[in-house]
Formats: C-alpha cells, structure tokens, sequence
C-alpha cells in the first residue's frame, strides 16, 4: 500500500462552528449527554467561542470526552423474520457537540484525500457527486456495451457479512497512517474508535453498557468516510471490473473463453483473501451470479460455498436482468407502488385533496421513480403499466371514481399539476446528462462518457420530431440544435439503442441553445418544462 504525505494541521474556527450550531435539526433525537438540540442551536452565538476551543483543545491532544465516546443503539429493521436480532441494523445516537467536530474532521480529511486523489473512484458512496444513480449508470452503460458486442458477461453481486460492525480497529488506524492522518488525529479517531461503549435503548428500556470491539458506529459523521478507507484498497487485489457502494460489492468480467472464467475465480478467490487479511467476510448465501448472454456456463464459489446463478437479482434498489430487460424492475415496482397507495386509501379517505396530494407525491411517486434514468421504458406496454398506477392515485387525490369520459384523468392532472411520468424521467435523464457536461459529478467525467460532435455541416433540423417517443432513425441521430452536441454511440441491438446514453444523448442534441447553456441546475429544470424539444 502506498503511502502519502502527512495531512496538514486542522485549525478550527468560530465562524465554521457558529455555521454547524444554526444547522442543527432541533427535532432530531438528543445524544447520551441529553443536551437539547434546540439550546445548542437556539443559543449558538454564545456556545460558538466556547465549543471552537474545546474542539481545538480535543484534536490538537488527541483527547475524545468519554461522553463522547458512549452511545445509545437503536435497532433499525432491515428486512426478514422481525425476532432475528441479525435482521436489525445498529445506528448510533451519539453526542451531538461530538458531530459537529466529526463534521470538521471529516471536511479536513477529504480535502486532504482529495489533493492526492487517495479514495478510488469505483466506490460510489458515501461522495458528494457520487450516488446509487452514477453507479447503476456507469455500470449498467458496460453491460450494455458488451452485449450490443454479442459478449458474455458474468457479474457477481457479492453481500459482507456485517461489514460496518466488523472492521477491524487496528487494521484501520494502519490504514488512515498510510493514506496521511497521522499524529494526534489518528490518535483522536483512535481514541473516538477503539474507547467506546454503546447500550441498546428500545422503549425507553435501556440495557447495560458494553465495550465496543470493533467496527465503525453507524449513525456518526465519520463512520461511513472511515468505512471507504477501509474498504478503498480491494479493487487493487483483483484484475476484473470491481464497483463498490459502501459495502455492496459487484465484480464482473467479459467472457470470451474458458480461461475468463478461470481468472474471475482467481478474483473472487483473491476478494476472500483480502477479506480475511483485513477481518471481514463475504456472506456467501446473499452472493449470486448473474450472466449476461449467457453462452458459457461456469459454476463459481467463495469461501468454499458454490454461488447461485440467478436470472435476475437486485442491486442498488433496481433489478438487473440476464436480459436487460427492466420488465422484472417495472413489476416490482408497480406493485410496491400500489400497495403503498392502497394503504393511503385505506388511511387518508376522508382528508382533504391537497393532503392526499402530497402524500402521494411524497410516498408513491418516489417508488415509481428511483433512479429512472437507468431503466426509463421504450416499450409501450411498460410505460403504460406505470402510468396507470399514478392515475389510480389521481382518482384516489380527487375521489372521483365515477368519470369515464375521455381525457377526464388527463384534465384531473392538469389540475393537480402533476405531469406524466413518462415526461419526468425524461426530463430527469437530460437533468443527469446536464450535470455530466458541466461536470457537476465527478463519477462521471464528460471526457469518459461522451465525444463532443464535430459541427462542420449545417445542423439538420427536424421540427415533426415527436418529443413523446424515441425515434432512432437517421434523422433522429443527425439533429443538432446546440452548440454543445455530442455523437451519438452505435448501437446493433434495441436493448442498447435505448439505454441511458444512446438515447439521451439524441434528445440532448435537439434541446435549444439556451437550454444547453442555462447557468444552473434549477434553471435547467425550468427550461423542461412543458417538454419542449424542438421550437
């Protein structure tokens, strides 16, 4: 592992703690101290010169607060039987004072990553520019890539078995050494790591204290940014593509012949050898394979334990298929959608329509949209199955159920002012796109993704282009109404003509010039609006 220059000295100062006081959320819970949120922030200006010296004082001696250091453990439901105490997730609730001086350590730490580029950035979480979307992009956009090739791929989407409870402390603090946080900061993220205690409280019964061994405390500023040290070194130990989101770990690799399933074995073999140096592990039951034009079969294990080959599994929140077909994702969601709708119905009857309004827009339409540039439907059928689902909550709004004139729901939506959502995942495609060309997301870097279309002819202009539908002919791909066009990628098979950045790469071309060149993200949006395309 290499090692880097020493980070540079941390000197805090009143107006950035006076700046973290006002931002604090008076609502959230109090830490084991039980000092109320609302005094520290109803009373910042006089507690601001008081806490930058203490502060001060704690990170230039190495010293944490014992109070700092105890932390009451709420039990968060992940998924499965509810009396298994492994289906709960452990969040800290820890002191508050020590947050807002995790806020300023962690600011000083990524600043110090940043200058020599130490966090790699095939881990997309936990990131500012980084997010489940960037990551299901770009990796989706190679699976796309080798099967408009007619290639195999074989991806295995691998679970840690606890991964944020189990990092080894010492293991760690060798880690932060390497990458520059020495002196009395490694000493302070020791004592705040290795020092620390926790009691589970669960209705207000609370249990006895207990050491705290290992692991990074979920629930504090630092846990996650002290879990990407840890974990930034695995995809140096293995020669195949590697994606990482916290601790969701997907590893693939083209398949053209024998000896590529040879060496992604080598890799996930590799993978458990990493895990074991550095005292984690690989819960092989949750690992599976998934394989894309499947053509060559292969049976991998990990850990001695065979993996299960799957047709479809979910990653990220959205469900990749060995086809890249988004039919299993759109049901999944459908359906999770209507269930939650059907429970508004049952509960909100009889509020009035602007609550019924927000409570879909807050609980239903989310589902329907997670991360909708990556899966956005062509196909009539898929778009109208989701569609439907917003029109029942369009009537369940109103509590008109009785109208079957023509247009009435459509007329029902202008009136609530809720748009398509065919016309909202557009407009959040060419929003992603916009924040790519302006290099708002450094995941994604313009140079990588797109080739800027060289304008030596006069730009074709077709003003009967429908913006309701993706047209890919000729004409389509030849449109150029901006000056910041980009060439549109070739594609063989339909699957990948209408993935993310085929097809919105053309929808961006016929965008005007003064949508192209809007000085901001909000103004952007604003330009969408009606989903005007073309004059």
């Amino acid at each position: 592992m290499k090692e880097y220059p020493p980070a540079g000295t941390l000197q805090i100062v009143e107006s950035g703690v006076l700046k973290l006081l006002k931002r604090i959320n008076a609502s959230k819970s109090n830490g084991p101290d039980n000092i109320p949120n609302r005094v520290l922030k109803e009373c910042a200006e006089s507690i601001a010169p008081i806490l930058t010296k203490i502060f001060q004082r704690s990170v230039d001696t190495g010293v944490v607060p014992e109070t700092w250091r105890n932390a009451n453990i709420s039990c968060a439901f992940k998924k499965g039987d509810r009396h298994l105490a492994e289906n709960y997730r452990p969040i800290s609730l820890t002191s508050v004072c020590c947050k807002l001086l995790e806020h300023i350590i962690c600011k000083h730490m990524l600043n110090h990553f940043d200058i020599y580029r130490i966090l790699t950035d095939l881990n997309h979480g936990f990131r500012a520019g980084y997010s489940c979307e960037t990551q299901l992009v770009t990796t989706v956009n190679d699976f796309y890539n080798q099967y408009d090739s007619g290639k195999q791929v074989d991806a295995a989407v691998l679970d840690f078995s606890k991964a944020f409870d189990t990092v080894p402390h010492r293991a760690l603090l060798v880690k932060l050494e390497r990458y520059g946080i020495r002196g009395h900061l490694l000493d302070w993220i020791a004592e705040f790591l290795c020092n620390r205690k926790m009691r589970v409280v669960v209705d207000g019964e609370t249990s006895d204290e207990t050491d705290v061994k290992s692991g990074v405390p979920q629930g504090t500023v630092l846990g996650p940014l002290l879990f990407l040290v840890h974990i930034n070194d695995l995809p140096d130990c293995v020669k195949s593509q590697v994606r990482l989101f916290a601790d969701d770990c997907l590893l693939y690799r083209t398949i053209n012949c024998f000896n590529d399933h040879l060496a992604l074995q080598k890799d996930l073999d590799e993978l458990c050898i990493w895990a074991e140096r550095w005292g984690m592990k690989f819960n092989a039951k949750k690992c599976y394979i998934l394989s894309i034009r499947n053509s060559s079969q292969h049976m991998y294990q990990i850990g001695g334990e065979f993996l299960k080959v799957v047709k479809n599994t979910p990653y990220l929140g959205v469900t990749i298929s060995d086809t890249l077909s988004w039919e299993e994702h759109i049901t999944k969601s459908c359906k999770k959608a209507s269930s939650v709708l059907g429970f508004l119905r049952r509960n909100l009857r009889m509020c009035p329509e602007d609550t019924k309004r927000i409570a879909y827009l807050s609980l239903v339409r989310p589902i329907l949209e997670y991360a909708a540039p990556v899966w956005d439907p062509h196909k009539a059928r898929d778009i109208d199955r989701l569609e439907r689902v917003q029109r029942q909550a369009i009537r369940f709004i109103t509590g008109d159920y009785r109208s079957r004139d023509p247009g009435c729901v459509t007329r029902m939506m202008l009136r609530l002012d809720i748009p398509l959502l065919q016309e909202r995942r557009k407009a959040c495609r060419l929003t992603l796109m916009y924040k790519i060309v302006e290099g708002h997301l450094p995941a994604m870097r313009p140079d990588v993704f797109l080739v800027p279309l060289r304008r030596n002819k006069r730009p074709i202009r077709d003003r009967h282009l429908r913006s309701d539908f993706v047209n890919t002919s000729i004409v389509s791909r030849s449109v150029t109404n901006n000056s910041k066009c980009f060439a549109v990628p070739r594609c063989r098979t339909q699957p990948s003509e209408n993935s993310y950045f085929p097809r919105t790469i053309r929808e961006w071309n016929q965008l005007q010039e003064y949508q192209v060149t809007a000085e901001s993200i909000d103004q952007f949006k604003t330009s969408l609006v009606g989903g005007a395309v073309t004059d």
